[in-house]
């Protein structure tokens, strides 16, 4: 498994990625040809959980750019599909910057590194359940108060 990969090799890539390797090591075999470009793709998680998948997957910066845009007015959908469709090609390119400062800085011991630095934060589906069950909640408490007063009045 230790075949390069175009910039870095298949094992550095499986220890970044951690969890669904099966998943994004091939896209990234075929993104290593041209591994500067974008490379436009599809991502269910990404389009679906928005933020959150890039939360799940350490990529603050997009996180955060992620959550801001959601909120612009009229454009939501297309949002929602341009963040799915640039998913891999962003992780791509994480990982690329990470597994490159991970040699630079840890030399022959950076595969340790690769793990922290890579993988998921585990906590992320926990805190999107619990705020995603709140909401449900209030919206739930809300919709049952209107039906109560509607009925009073």
């Amino acid at each position: 498994m230790n075949q390069a990969m175009g910039p870095h090799s298949a094992e550095d890539y499986a220890a970044f990625i951690d969890r669904n390797v099966h998943k994004f090591l091939p896209k990234f075999s075929t993104y290593c040809a041209n591994p500067a470009s974008f490379h436009p793709g599809w991502n269910w998680a990404a389009f679906f959980f928005t933020f959150w998948w890039y939360l799940y997957r350490k990529m603050y910066l997009w996180a955060a750019l992620c959550f801001v845009t959601m909120w612009l007015p009229y454009f939501n959908l297309i949002i929602w599909i341009g963040w799915g469709v640039a998913a891999n090609s962003l992780y791509f390119r994480h990982a690329n910057t990470k597994i490159a400062e991970a040699k630079a800085f840890y030399g022959s011991g950076y595969q340790v590194y690769l793990r922290d630095a890579g993988g998921v934060n585990t906590w992320v589906p926990w805190v999107a359940l619990l705020i995603s069950g709140g909401f449900f909640l209030l919206a739930l408490l809300g919709f049952i108060s209107m039906a109560f007063f509607a009925a009073a009045f």
